[in-house]
């Protein structure tokens, strides 16, 4: 990002005399990211296509803050909104899939407030938790949740397969020692059902509670994390009567071959999930148990990257009436030509043969599955500021 662009945006905000990089130096800072383009789908037989957004990312906004406190303590803060511009649908409101349905309001990307110093960081808010990190962004650092990544394809950010994040989320983050890291987040389970008389001091109403253990390890071209996320609606209204506790293992290993190669691999495992959010119903009567394994390429050659996906995943429980004992395989090839740092143009294609039944039936292609294939392509550009 070029600086002048970062202080033009910085004193008309706020007035700020200085306006950097948030790579540890005080300062004010806008990022994000607008991506477009032509995209054709095929939801289990049912087509359509046109111009469309997020195909190669959510697009959105950040705004995030900085200062030093003296004494290697620094706070910081950070407000996340992604933004719909494609349609008039949206107009004057806040798109985003990502929130735990919290469609059309402001502020539904991550949010935080932190402190970091010698102990590490501690952050409160609504944050991305590591499962999200390390299953998803470690396993295809370009591709993330766009389309060829896998991400709610085979491979899920929670338990239900629909959110990155919690309400309510306090997180630690511990120094990094010889190469490792811990990461926890918790998140504070409500049961008090929404009464228009009840003022929610303690945040959202009706919310599962969720805790999750990470551990980093990263050296030299290696990169291993391992996370264990758990969730639990007991006595929360809205929480579906058949898996109340819920939890996702993930392992993610990534290896650097140097000139331009790199290779990555994930096992992931799903306890008790319905893979639809809360409330939903996929044959509620019985407890879903999922492994899934994938694996990545990337090749990065000049301006140029291309990657490769391929991962398959399970349903061990072959007592469900709905995808008992079957198995869904997920292929994908994708590539990107940088125009310069921040913006690049993207062609995407991926496959997935649901048989397992991993991912939802979009709403604008009603309910009903005419197959059990889904295939997705995009060509367009993204970006970054």
């Amino acid at each position: 990002m070029k600086k002048s662009l970062i202080a033009l945006a910085a004193l008309a905000l706020v007035g700020a005399a200085s306006a950097q990089t948030l790579d540890g130096k005080p300062g004010f800072q806008i990022t994000g990211n607008l991506n477009a383009g032509y995209v054709s789908q095929n939801y289990f037989g049912n087509k359509v296509s046109g111009f469309e957004q997020n195909g190669m990312g959510t697009s959105n906004i950040y705004l995030r803050g900085l200062e030093d406190l003296g004494g290697g303590m620094k706070a910081h803060w950070m407000h996340g909104t992604d933004i719909q511009f494609m349609t008039m649908a949206d107009q004057g409101q806040m798109y985003t899939a990502t929130n735990a349905g919290a469609v059309g309001t402001y502020g539904n990307d991550q949010k935080m407030v932190g402190l970091t110093g010698g102990f590490g960081t501690v952050n409160f808010g609504t944050i991305n938790n590591q499962t999200l990190y390390g299953g998803v962004v470690l396993l295809n650092p370009v591709w993330g949740t766009s389309y060829s990544g896998g991400y709610a394809s085979t491979i899920v950010a929670d338990p239900t397969g629909s959110i990155v994040r919690y309400n309510n989320t306090m997180e630690y983050k511990s120094p990094a020692i010889s190469g490792f890291q811990l990461f926890y987040q918790t998140s504070a389970k409500q049961n008090k059902a929404v009464n228009l008389n009840y003022t929610p001091t303690l945040g959202a109403l009706n919310v599962p509670g969720m805790t999750e253990v990470s551990l980093k390890y990263s050296n030299g071209p290696i990169i291993v994390q391992y996370t264990d996320l758990a969730t639990d609606a007991t006595g929360v209204a809205t929480a579906a009567t058949a898996a109340t506790k819920k939890g996702v293992k993930t392992l993610t290993g990534a290896y650097d071959l140097g000139n331009g190669l790199r290779l990555a691999a994930l096992n992931q495992k799903i306890d008790n999930g319905t893979l639809l959010a809360y409330g939903g119903a996929n044959d509620a009567t019985k407890s879903s148990d999922r492994t899934t394994n994938q694996i990545a390429a990337q090749y990065t050659f000049g301006p140029s990257t291309i990657g490769v996906n391929s991962g398959q995943t399970k349903e061990n429980n072959a007592s469900r009436a709905t995808y008992g004992g079957q198995s869904s395989k997920f292929t994908s090839v994708a590539y990107r030509y940088e125009l310069s740092k921040m913006t690049n143009l993207q062609a995407k294609w991926e496959s997935l043969d649901d048989k397992a039944g991993t991912a939802a039936m979009a709403g604008q292609f009603g309910t009903a599955r005419i197959t059990n294939t889904r295939v997705r392509s995009t060509l367009g550009l993204f970006v970054a500021y």
